[in-house]
Parts: structure tokens; sequence; C-alpha cells
């Protein structure tokens, strides 16, 4: 999973504070989407969790037939890799922010 420590080498201390707030913010938990996969697994709530809105309307759709359900089990012993690359996915997204953000802003020199 990405930490702070990973991007911090050039990173002031303002911009470390913000990338935590939005990391901690954004960021999925493996042991939650887990036990969303082993308890709601057949009705997608485990995609839902980590922004995977297809695959998990899939998941409400064939929940009838149980195959999602099945799915879900096998998809436990996944779960954890899945959940830290869409972590690295936010901290890329964070960090990309960041160069917006924290631009330098060059003067706008006065006209009169």
């Amino acid at each position: 999973m990405p930490t702070l420590e990973q991007y911090s080498k050039s990173l002031t201390v303002q911009q470390k504070l913000y990338f935590q707030e939005k990391y901690d913010k954004e960021s999925r938990s493996p042991s939650t989407a887990l036990v969303l996969a082993l308890l709601l697994g057949g009705a997608g709530a485990h995609r839902f969790y980590l922004k995977q809105w297809g695959w998990g309307i899939a998941y409400l759709l064939f929940v009838w037939t149980f195959i999602p359900v099945i799915v879900a089990l096998v998809e436990c012993f996944v779960i954890r890799k899945r959940t830290q690359k869409y972590n690295e996915e936010v901290a890329k997204q964070i960090i990309q922010k960041m160069t917006v953000v924290f631009s330098e802003q060059v003067p706008v020199a006065a006209t009169a």
C-alpha cells in the first residue's frame, strides 16, 4: 500500500499534509473489502466499495443465479491485491492533482 514516505522525498510539509488528508479520505481498507466480499459479495458490495460500478451492477443483475456468490468467495483470495492496486491509483491521482494545486503561480504584471 502506498504511503507518504514513497512520495515524500520532494514534497514540502504543506504538500505532505495535503497528500495524507486526501489519501486517508479516498483510500480503501483491504479488510473492509474482504468482509464485504464475504458477507455481501453476491450483490457486488466489494466491487461498489472499490468504485468498480460496472462490475457491481453485473453482480446485482446476476445475483439470482448464485454465480456472483461463488465468484465473490473466490475473489476473497485476491481482494487484498485488488485493494492495494486501487489505493496506488488513488495515490497517483492525488500526486497529479498536487502538481496543479501547488504549481508556482507567475505574478501578473500590473497594466496601467
